[in-house]
């Protein structure tokens, strides 16, 4: 993943709730890669689906997200981290990367 792929989609992730309610070709296909992102964490993993919702959907701090799912910095950033990736594998599935 290359830097500007990592700056569009951790915009995608903070602007997601835009992104759903503002129709367009492009949006649609973000909003797609974004729920099937959040689908595939919830089903495996209830850290990063947490991070997700709490700090993407919800805008909490880092640290607030941190203290809300008992984890450290550490984690934290390898999840976000993971988020970022497998956001871009499925934007690239709908062509947006």
């Amino acid at each position: 993943m290359t830097n500007e792929h990592r700056r569009r989609c951790r915009a995608a992730l903070w602007h997601w709730q835009l992104i759903e309610r503002q129709p367009s070709p492009e949006n649609a296909c973000w909003a797609q890669a974004l729920r099937q992102t959040a689908a595939y964490y919830h089903r495996h993993d209830p850290i990063r689906a947490g991070i997700l919702e709490q700090r993407y959907r919800r805008h909490l701090t880092e640290e607030q997200v941190q203290a809300q799912l008992h984890i450290g910095r550490t984690t934290y950033q390898k999840a976000n981290a993971d988020l970022l990736s497998t956001l871009a594998v499925y934007a690239a599935r709908e062509g947006l990367l």
